[in-house]
């Protein structure tokens, strides 16, 4: 995943986060108002006017009781305005309580149960004060019948006050409810951005900072070294590996650069004019491209420009691609000559379509009276059978890495070039889609570490193997890894010549 990649995602997770919560905090801020706007401006007046309305029921039925016990016209003054009282009451609490259908119930019951006792025990007392007090007026206000009305109002009225007051607890409960949840979001807030923060910070040092410091060091290493073949890796997000690889391959250039004005100083030593001459003859190597092969090759001598190694390709009359790699043994001029003579013979034969055996059999007529011997592999991939046939005249064995990662060896089927003859056998085996053909001279894999190990063929397995498909089926990037590789931890790389050849069947 990029590291641009990483940070969305980083991003997008805190936006996330922080957009639920709001949401969230929001629809109980708004559910909180609502009840705190209800609480406010409905059940706390209505709550108020129901106990006043309670009192007033109280305050006339006491005044009736005055009217019937004295008669005069101030009692039942006094009783009148108790029940306009009572009814101005109920009129006030009426639009209070309009929006709470259970309320609004109980109300309607209040007001029912009023109605029924003024109609059941003010009226008739009022009718009988008419002809004066006396045990009538007293028998009817202290009627049965009477006093379960007044019962029935005042217990209506109290039911009234407690679903009212039991409303205005639930809205004040939400509010005090939404308090503690804010504290609590505002806690959890608090956690997380603090969780978010130390994880961007070890985020950033692991995708960022700790790359950097890697490659800081790695490029440190690879300017301020003498011979600049510390391999600069491809690490941490791919933003910052691409500029490691880019890094790395100006390393590459810098160092053959480096190798080609130390070949020319020493090529004023071989009479120049003439080795650039030989050099250009034995060097140049056809372009070749043929469709579904990837192939790539290089060579660099040990002593000066002149190399007793090279390879060659070219395509043959059935359109397969034919490989040569050789070593003649020695460094110097004398050898890059034998190779001149060598290299265009068997040029020849891989164009004219022989085989590898027959190749092989041809160059060696050119040693009879050669003090050199030559190592020589002669191959023919064949894309259309998928198949590699080589014949190895003493040459070290060349890799093949298929697909699946599992590796073989081009063994040697014969003795090496040299005045003695011999015979060579040509073996095939599979080249498929996915598989990597490398062929090499013994300067990669004889170059030693600082404990005197060489760089084994093994050892080249295994890491051509440790590299990614889409590395190994790139010829000219592994070629280059394999070289830097090799190269980094050899200390004596200029030894021996090298030559090192790759193709590769892309997917």
């Amino acid at each position: 995943m990029t590291l641009r990649r990483r940070m969305l995602f980083v991003a997008f997770l805190a936006f996330g986060v922080m957009a639920t919560s709001a949401v969230f905090l929001m629809q109980e801020y708004f559910g909180t108002v609502t009840a705190q706007n209800e609480l406010r401006e409905t059940l706390d007046p209505a709550a108020k006017s129901a106990r006043s309305l309670v009192l007033a029921q109280a305050n006339a039925s006491r005044a009736l009781t005055d009217y019937g016990l004295l008669g005069t016209p101030p009692s039942l003054t006094r009783l009148n305005d108790a029940i306009a009282r009572a009814d101005a009451l109920a009129q006030q609490v009426a639009p209070q309580i309009a929006d709470i259908p259970e309320i609004k119930q109980l109300f309607a019951a209040v007001v029912t149960s009023q109605a029924n006792w003024v109609t059941k025990g003010v009226g008739p007392v009022t009718s009988a004060m008419e002809s004066g007090p006396g045990k009538r007026v007293r028998a009817i206000i202290l009627a049965p019948e009477t006093r379960q009305a007044y019962d029935k109002m005042t217990q209506d009225s109290q039911h009234l006050i407690s679903a009212i007051e039991n409303q205005r607890d639930d809205a004040a409960e939400l509010a005090q409810g939404f308090t503690w949840l804010l504290g609590v979001v505002l806690l959890i807030a608090g956690i997380s951005a603090t969780v978010l923060l130390i994880g961007f910070f070890l985020a950033l040092r692991r995708w960022v900072l700790l790359p950097l410091a890697r490659l800081q060091e790695d490029l440190k290493r690879a300017t301020t070294g003498p011979t600049h073949e510390h391999v600069i890796p491809g690490i941490g997000p791919p933003e910052i590996a691409m500029v490691a690889l880019d890094a790395e391959s100006m390393r590459r250039n810098l160092v053959q650069e480096i190798d080609s004005a130390r070949a020319a100083r020493q090529g004023l030593h071989q009479e120049a004019p003439v080795v650039a001459a030989l050099t250009f003859a034995h060097t140049q190597a056809e372009v070749i491209k043929i469709p579904g092969l990837n192939i790539f090759g290089t060579s660099k001598s040990a002593e000066g420009v002149m190399s007793g190694d090279w390879w060659d390709a070219a395509v043959r009359p059935d359109g397969t691609l034919g490989l040569v790699v050789a070593d003649v043994s020695g460094h110097g001029a004398a050898p890059g000559v034998t190779a001149v003579q060598l290299r265009p013979l068997m040029h020849a034969g891989l164009r004219a379509g022989s085989s590898p055996d027959q190749i092989l059999k041809v160059a060696a007529t050119i040693l009879f009276d050669s003090e050199f011997f030559v190592t020589a592999l002669v191959v023919v991939v064949d894309q259309h059978a998928g198949t590699v046939s080589w014949a190895n005249a003493g040459h070290e064995p060349a890799l093949i890495v298929k697909a699946d990662k599992t590796a073989s060896f081009c063994e040697p089927t014969g003795p090496l070039l040299s005045s003695l003859g011999g015979q060579w056998e040509t073996l095939t085996t599979d080249f498929q889609p996915g598989a990597l053909f490398m062929a090499f001279t013994d300067g990669l894999v004889e170059s030693r570490n600082e404990a005197g190990a060489t760089f084994t063929t093994h050892d080249l397995s295994s890491f051509v193997r440790g590299c990614d498909a889409p590395v190994r089926i790139n010829a000219e990037e592994i070629c280059q890894r394999v070289l830097a590789r090799a190269r980094e931890r050899s200390v004596d790389w200029h030894r021996d010549d090298v030559t090192l050849l790759a193709v590769s069947r892309p997917l």
